[in-house]
């Protein structure tokens, strides 16, 4: 996914989409099947039982200038009758890019097709045509047609064209699939084709930018009715009504690009069969059964979207399950029980149930998973703790089939579910402590190297760094590490600040930093200097009090707030920090 400069917002919102965006007027000239006109063979060749055609089209004029799009058809070589996919690459990606897997779907028996995007595009692509950026591109600044996502999304109508066109396919049989920036034109062009497509499998990707996503900020600097033509238009969540396929989409929790708001609202504007798996802590990557580490995806991102796609364009296999949230939520003593039913034609081997703060920035929060016990007829339940009684938590359950004898290995889940502690009973003033502690010990998933920030340092959880127990962190060299999930409304009511071990071999400096995120993606930073720590282990208090903001004049947001996200450890250039059993200092 390539980082486009713009400032980030997240609008949340549990509401049904608003359902417009079916504005197809400047699309329609695209939605048939003729092919479009194809103005230079590069590459035509059969290897391992498929045939190869690396080729360029006209996908429009634009003020006289024709826009030729690069892209890659293979099949296989025997003759037959074979479904259909097309494959839309993500943001800095390119047709050449997905070479591997546009030869991985003929060798497993489909049509594919692949074509560079414009707006989205590499820029290593072999197309050509206007100058493009993000928002604009030659052309009217007025018109709608003149955004480089247009062509992005011309461009993928026309390879559907491409698809759906060569003689050998099966056109009741066509399938789309595509991560990231991929995932958006997977529900673009779903939308568009309506019954032209049978079968959608969209990776992170989704519509509704305006509601959390990495360009919402760069949407909110239109003026009111440019950005109401553009979302109704350009906006895949607006086309998302119009998707009659059988779609999937994947949702990381913490996701860097398209946030839970967006994900939701595409997810609710769809009428059509739908399925979902949510991904706990993680961005740009799917870590549960059938996604991107399975052993069995081939050159595909993930093993899921093959399995759907064998399924509902071949027949091959057995539907996935789904999971459904139960809309009662029930109080016992300190906690919520909360209950999830798995519906599918094989038992899920595997369930769980995750939570998070409801309050805190999407992308730093924290998912812990709580022990799942089995109920009658597929409902399955956990218990949630409550501490902060007058703050949301967000929950969702997840069932999966792990790989076997059998050959499937897929996840689903519920979606994204909100709990209001104080309607359910809870009051103000039953509110508990809960205390920030790292030891180091445990599961570590909530440590990272904050995401598209690249540093030449690496850390390390290893006993070198640890005061205690069998694990402590080692950070060397300069980088940036950073901790989700810390809860600062919670904090402000019961901490004055933080307390850890630190041993100190490099010499150097470092810094301790707190980040907080406002909706509209915009971040703030509170440094507290650590200058000349000792080189034996020494236990540092850091007050609230000695943090600094890093910005100009006073900070939107507070930092002991709902805001607040992440602590974060920077370090210089010749650094050698151990760092272990980091708490919060009490009252």
């Amino acid at each position: 996914m390539r980082n486009i400069a713009f400032v980030l917002t997240i609008i949340f919102c549990w509401l049904p989409a608003d359902a417009r965006g079916n504005n197809r007027q400047i699309y329609e000239s695209y939605l048939n099947d003729v092919a479009p006109k194809i103005v230079e063979t590069i590459e035509e060749y059969v290897k391992d039982g498929v045939y190869i055609h690396k080729l360029k089209f006209l996908s429009r004029i634009l003020d006289g200038q024709e826009v030729i799009i690069y892209g890659i058809l293979a099949k296989p070589a025997k003759a037959g009758i074979y479904p259909g996919i097309l494959m839309v690459h993500g943001g800095g990606g390119s047709a050449d890019a997905f070479f591997p897997q546009v030869l991985d779907w003929a060798k497993r028996g489909y049509i594919s097709f692949c074509q560079d995007q414009p707006g989205i595009c590499s820029s290593k692509h072999s197309s050509s045509g206007p100058e493009t950026s993000f928002i604009r591109c030659a052309g009217d600044p007025n018109s709608l047609s003149s955004f480089s996502i247009y062509d992005g999304v011309v461009a993928a109508l026309n390879g559907l064209r491409m698809v759906r066109s060569q003689p050998e396919v099966d056109t009741s049989k066509i399938g789309i699939t595509g991560p990231s920036w991929g995932g958006y034109m997977t529900t673009m062009i779903s939308g568009l084709a309506g019954k032209r497509i049978k079968a959608s499998f969209a990776n992170y990707g989704c519509g509704y930018y305006d509601r959390g996503s990495h360009w919402s900020a760069g949407l909110e600097q239109m003026n009111v009715n440019d950005r109401a033509k553009w979302l109704d238009t350009l906006d895949a969540g607006r086309k998302a009504s119009q998707i009659t396929s059988n779609f999937f989409v994947t949702s990381p929790t913490n996701d860097f690009y398209f946030w839970p708001g967006a994900i939701m609202a595409t997810y609710n504007n769809i009428t059509s069969p739908k399925n979902i798996c949510i991904a706990a802590n993680v961005s740009h990557v799917l870590d549960f059964p059938g996604g991107t580490k399975s052993s069995k995806k081939g050159a595909s991102l993930t093993y899921m979207e093959v399995q759907w796609m064998d399924y509902h364009l071949k027949g091959i296999g057995s539907p996935f399950g789904s999971c459904t949230a139960n809309s009662v939520v029930t109080r016992e003593a300190n906690e919520v029980r909360v209950r999830f039913t798995y519906s599918g034609v094989n038992p899920a081997e595997n369930t769980e149930i995750w939570y998070s703060y409801g309050e805190t920035p999407y992308r730093s929060n924290y998912w812990k998973s709580v022990p799942v016990i089995s109920e009658d007829n597929g409902i399955y339940s956990g218990l949630i703790p409550i501490y902060e009684t007058e703050l949301p938590i967000l929950w969702y359950g997840m069932a999966s089939d792990n790989l076997g004898t059998d050959g499937r290995e897929y996840s689903c889940s519920t979606t994204y579910q909100k709990i209001d502690p104080l309607s359910i009973g809870f009051t103000a003033k039953e509110r508990r402590n809960e205390a920030f502690a790292e030891d180091f010990e445990g599961l570590l998933t909530r440590w990272q190297k904050p995401y598209a920030e690249k540093y030449s340092g690496k850390h390390e959880f290893n006993a070198t760094a640890a005061f205690s127990g069998s694990k402590g962190l080692r950070l060397i060299g300069e980088q940036t590490f950073r901790c989700d999930g810390l809860r600062g409304e919670a904090f402000n009511k019961f901490a004055k600040g933080f307390s850890m071990w630190v041993k100190n071999p490099g010499g150097t400096n470092f810094d301790v930093k707190l980040m907080a995120e406002e909706p509209n993606g915009i971040r703030h930073y509170w440094v507290a200097h650590q200058i000349n720590p000792k080189p034996e282990w020494t236990k540092l208090f850091i007050p609230w009090k000695t943090f600094i903001y890093e910005g100009n004049g006073t900070p939107s947001v507070k930092m002991l707030s709902s805001r607040l996200g992440q602590l974060r450890f920077v370090t210089p250039l010749n650094s050698d920090i151990y760092i272990d059993n980091i708490s919060t200092i009490e009252r």
